[in-house]
Parts: C-alpha cells; sequence; structure tokens
C-alpha cells in the first residue's frame, strides 16, 4: 500500500473518531462499586461498544440507595443498583424500571466442610449467610428444603458477613457452610472444601443489569436504547470469545489466566443470553423481597421491568425469540 493511500486511510479515520467523540452523548451511570457481577458490563466499556453507541459514559461509585434517588432527581441516567431498584418498587411503587439484566440466575454455589456430603448433612450444622432474608439466605434455605430438611428448625443460620469473611470463616471451621459466588468458588476449591452445587440449578431470580427513570425512557429513550445495545453486545462477546473473555477477567480482577478461565465457568450458567430474566425468576426476586420487608408484596413482576427498548434492540440485532 502506497504512503499516500495510508495517509487517506488514517486520516478518514480519525474524522470518523472525531466525528464520534463531538456527538457522544454523555451518560451518567451510578454503581455501588466493582464487582464480578458487572463484569459484562466492564468489558463492554473497554471494548468500546458503547462509544461505537455515541455515548460518553461517566461512571460515577455511589451507594445504591443513594443512585436510585438520583435517578429520581435526574443526576443520573442510569444505575446498575437493580435490587435496590426492585426492592423500592415493590415498597413504595417509584417510578423506575429495570430494562437490560445481565444474569438470569444468581452467581452462587453452596459451599461446606470436606465432611459434609450432601445437604442432609446439613442437620445440626451452622450455616454462614450475608444477611437475614438475603439472597444468601434464600439460596441456602432452598437448597436444605430440597434435601428434606427445615430450615427453621434443622440448621442455625448466623449472618457472616460478606462473601469472602464467609469463606475464611468456613476454612476456619466456624461455620459448616455458605454460599460463594467467583472467584470465591474457585478458591473454595482450591482450599479442598467441597461444591454440592450451583444454586441456578434449583433456585431461579435475577442478579444485575441497568434501571432507569421513567422519565428517562420518555425523554432519553435513543439514550437508553443505545445503551441497551452496547451491553448486549458484551453479553454476546463473553458467549463467542470465552479466552479473550478470561483474559480480561484476568486483568481486570487481578487474578491468574487459569482461575480467571474458571471464574468464567462459574458465571456462564447464570448469564442472560438476550438481557431478559425470565418470568419466574422475576417472581422469585419479588418473594424476596416481601421476606426481607416482612409484608406481602403485592407488585406484578411486569412493575419491574419495562422491555420495550430491549426488544427493538433484540429485533435489530437478531436476538428476538
Amino acid at each position: 500500500m502506497s504512503f499516500r493511500m495510508q495517509l487517506t486511510i488514517w486520516v478518514a479515520t480519525m474524522l470518523v473518531s472525531l466525528s464520534v467523540s463531538l456527538e457522544a452523548q454523555e451518560v451518567k451511570l451510578g454503581n455501588p462499586g466493582k464487582s464480578l457481577n458487572f463484569f459484562v458490563f466492564d468489558l463492554a466499556k473497554e471494548k468500546g461498544f458503547f462509544r461505537e453507541e455515541g455515548l460518553d459514559l461517566k461512571v460515577i461509585s455511589m451507594k445504591c440507595d443513594i443512585a436510585i434517588t438520583a435517578l429520581l432527581t435526574g443526576d443520573l441516567d442510569a444505575t446498575g443498583c437493580v435490587g435496590t431498584a426492585s426492592r423500592v418498587i415493590a415498597s413504595q411503587n417509584v417510578p423506575v424500571r429495570t430494562v437490560v439484566w445481565l444474569f438470569k440466575k444468581p452467581t452462587f454455589y453452596v459451599f461446606a466442610r470436606p465432611e459434609i456430603k450432601s445437604g442432609a448433612d446439613f442437620k445440626g450444622k451452622i450455616v454462614g449467610i450475608s444477611s437475614f432474608g438475603s439472597d444468601t439466605d434464600l439460596s441456602l434455605k432452598a437448597f436444605v428444603q430440597r434435601h428434606g430438611l427445615d430450615p427453621e428448625k434443622d440448621i442455625k443460620r448466623i449472618v457472616s458477613g460478606a462473601t469472602s469473611t464467609r469463606l475464611a470463616a468456613l476454612k476456619a471451621g466456624s461455620i459448616d457452610a455458605t454460599t460463594l459466588a467467583p472467584p470465591y468458588d474457585v478458591y473454595a476449591e482450591q482450599m479442598g472444601l467441597r461444591n454440592l452445587g450451583y444454586v441456578g440449578d434449583f433456585l431461579e431470580f435475577p442478579q444485575s443489569g441497568f434501571t432507569v427513570s421513567d422519565s428517562v425512557l420518555q425523554a432519553k429513550r435513543g439514550l437508553v436504547t443505545r445503551l441497551i445495545r452496547g451491553t448486549l453486545r458484551g453479553l454476546r462477546f463473553v458467549f463467542d470469545h470465552r479466552a479473550e473473555t478470561a483474559r480480561f477477567i484476568a486483568k481486570d480482577y487481578n487474578l491468574s489466566e487459569a482461575v480467571a478461565d474458571k471464574v468464567y465457568g462459574s458465571l456462564l450458567p447464570a448469564l442472560s443470553e438476550d438481557g431478559t430474566a425470565t418470568d419466574q425468576g422475576l417472581k422469585v426476586m419479588l418473594d424476596t423481597i416481601g421476606i426481607a420487608l416482612k409484608k406481602e408484596v403485592n407488585v406484578p413482576a411486569s412493575r419491574l421491568i419495562d422491555y420495550g427498548p430491549l426488544r427493538q434492540v433484540q429485533r435489530e440485532m437478531g436476538l428476538a425469540k
């Protein structure tokens, strides 16, 4: 290729990049902090999928209750705090909705001390949870019920803190079992602790995604659509490129490539193929919220979501069911 041709291509590329940059629409997104439950979003951002959609993404770290308030005041365009959003929808009927999900199932695995070989062995054992009424609590209660035990009588559930703290307690023997999310499930196996199964095989509820206010859905629908498209491109990349995705996880979360590949394998069963959650999963989420709030929640699952923009993007990408 001649120098003149190379120069022409370079100039054309720069002009396109400049045009995209000048036309980019700022998006303010509030997230509670870095988490593997958001690795798809992080990957899509690094791959430039949002930038190619003409979005100048500003990620702001904040607590979830503050993020929901900021959605309502217009200080944020979107938030990853879908769990908190679902809770305030159910309890206060605030005008926000989740528009895309990253995970259709929980990312938890049930782990126990090596001498515990099945759920039936949980009788009389101490089980660590993050908090009463939490997803970890629900998961372990459902697990022991599947094995014929009464979670209120046959096990002792104690609040044992965050995932890393629960793993340390399990290793030390101060608890007998708990649920662990990646990468802690990989670490637990390396420690010789027993993996008794994936929670998503017997309990379904969605995790992670993006929530927006009703006003943003109405006034900035194009922005929402582009945010969803960038997210779905990230999801499809993860399904289609295991090795590159594992390398990204290793780099972005400071893991070895061997651990990162196992993390990829742990997360894969939970991922949503098309950005949706199942009706059953949303119902379980509402049931969990009711338990946490200690009152009956009379909210239809459809109130948690608005799939209008998502369905449009699915059709454009050939992902519509």
